[in-house]
């Protein structure tokens, strides 16, 4: 073993002192492909089981469509390779269907993201639980829920206070997943490859005109008649830091609300986007 590896080392030497003088470069070899993640067996059994439930929310009984849809909610995240099937059910005829798979689209969380447009769809349902939890859903779902902003907006006007609620909350928490989001994009501007400061630029101009857009939403809910949804709104004003710097005047103003909480989140919010703008 040991006469082989002189050997090896001198042929390798040779090899590379060719290859620098005629000033040629070895092409490198390819990667080689990374191997596919081993699924635990629970896992796997996981994944049985939400196929199982996604396959029971096509059976012909409201009810059986209704507890499927209930299930994949219990199973949380775990349950997001169901989400575009439960999303399909928020055009369910039965009200309590859509309002279970709306449920658990909230519970599965960001790993929804597919069901954006069929939540943003039922947020006009004539059902007000249908309507509250899909705002709360996209609210879960966050930056990826961007999208949903004009229809949340709308929502701000909703005959029922809880929705009001529940979409000034979503709107709070898409906008401080956008400044979240900020940074990053901002270390892309100066990245190497043209294509990648192009992309990052083109993000940047959508994300600030949704953000105006939030803020703008979330301030005209400042003045609804519901002292709840006006401390959602200041509060989902709050989260949004220097990026509600538009509304000042309006917070400034609520520091003389009737309503005691609406006067604290007020008061923090301004904090916030005075220390944020710093």
């Amino acid at each position: 073993m040991h006469k082989i590896l002189p050997a090896i080392l001198v042929a390798c030497l040779c090899l590379s002192g060719c290859s620098l003088l005629h000033k040629k470069k070895t092409p490198a070899a390819p990667a080689a492909p990374r191997a596919p993640a081993v699924k635990t067996e629970a896992e796997v059994q996981a994944e049985k089981q939400v196929d199982k439930l996604a396959e029971q929310l096509k059976n012909a009984s409201p009810g059986k469509r209704a507890k499927a849809a209930y299930d994949l909610g219990e199973l949380g995240p775990a349950a997001k390779r169901a989400a575009l099937e439960l999303a399909g059910l928020l055009a369910d005829p039965k009200e309590e269907v859509r309002a279970y798979a709306a449920d658990a689209l909230t519970k599965i969380g960001p790993g929804a993201k597919n069901a954006v447009p069929a939540l943003a769809n039922a947020l006009a349902d004539p059902n007000d639980n249908v309507r509250g939890y899909a705002a709360n859903a996209l609210a879960k779902i966050g930056l990826e829920a961007r999208d949903a902003v004009p229809e949340l907006i709308k929502s701000l006007r909703d005959r029922n206070p809880t929705v009001r609620g529940y979409a000034a909350n979503a709107l709070g928490d898409i906008s401080h997943a956008i400044w979240e989001a900020l940074p990053s994009l901002s270390r892309e501007l100066r990245d190497a490859d043209p294509k990648v400061r192009m992309r990052a630029a083109q993000q940047l101009g959508e994300l600030e005109t949704k953000t105006k857009l939030i803020v703008a939403g979330l301030t005209v809910a400042m003045t609804d008649r519901n002292a709840k949804v006006r401390s959602c709104a200041v509060m989902s004003l709050g989260k949004t830091g220097a990026g509600a710097k538009s509304a000042v005047p309006a917070l400034s103003k609520a520091l003389q609300d009737s309503d005691e909480w609406v006067r604290t989140y007020a008061s923090e919010a301004l904090i916030k986007i005075d220390r944020d703008g710093r």
